[in-house]
């Protein structure tokens, strides 16, 4: 007779995973002991129940703030560092948002259950962390950022619902990476008129009164 075949939990985590993002709920634990060589025995005897081991494959990991905020980049340009920033959240929403997804269509689950497994949700860690980098560099000079907070929950916004957009395809089913300069534009120029036309208004104003 065989030895029993010993996988590690995140091996038994990763087939849960691949079963769950293909049918929801709907996965089958059968086969997801099949594809891990364990009898269906051994899967519920490290998660009790169906729910249990949905939860513990599809609950994301903590949003990794160094490596989207603060890595390393050879950029100089703010509003470059800002667009590869951009570019990087965007990179994590598009794994993130179909997983949490599954997980809050899941009738078992609830949004409870998920934010139980973040010490922090990573939309609010992401805004408070980007707002710490603008607050540092509107300090330098290299930025004006009068509420980094504002801009920063805008921004992560802007790029969540972009990623949202993409999953449901009203792009086409496109990359829209170069919405991101975009939306960094938008932030920089802000949607304040330029002094020039303030100026130019006034100044006709006046000329008015004279007549």
């Amino acid at each position: 007779m065989g030895r029993p075949k010993i996988i590690n939990n995140e091996q038994l985590l990763q087939h849960a995973r691949e079963e769950f993002l293909k049918k929801g709920a709907f996965g089958s634990t059968k086969e997801i002991a099949r594809k891990a060589g364990v009898s269906e025995a051994t899967l519920y005897q490290r998660y009790p129940t169906k729910t249990a081991l949905f939860l513990a494959a599809m609950v994301p990991q903590q949003v990794n703030i160094d490596a989207i905020i603060h890595s390393f980049t050879k950029e100089t340009d703010p509003r470059r560092v800002l667009t590869e920033i951009g570019l990087r959240i965007l990179g994590y929403f598009r794994t993130l948002i179909p997983v949490v997804m599954h997980l809050i269509t899941n009738p078992s689950i609830s949004m409870a259950d998920v934010t139980a497994h973040f010490k922090t949700m990573p939309e609010q860690e992401l805004a408070e962390s980007l707002a710490a980098h603008m607050k540092e560099a509107n300090s330098r000079g290299t930025i004006k950022a009068d509420n980094p907070i504002a801009s920063a929950s805008l921004f992560v916004s802007a790029l969540h619902s972009l990623a949202v957009f993409e999953l449901m395809e009203i792009h086409g089913g496109k990359s829209m990476d170069h919405a991101v300069e975009g939306f960094v534009e938008a932030l920089w120029s802000g949607i304040a008129p330029s002094t020039r036309k303030r100026k130019t208004a006034s100044t006709k104003k006046g000329l008015r009164g004279r007549d």
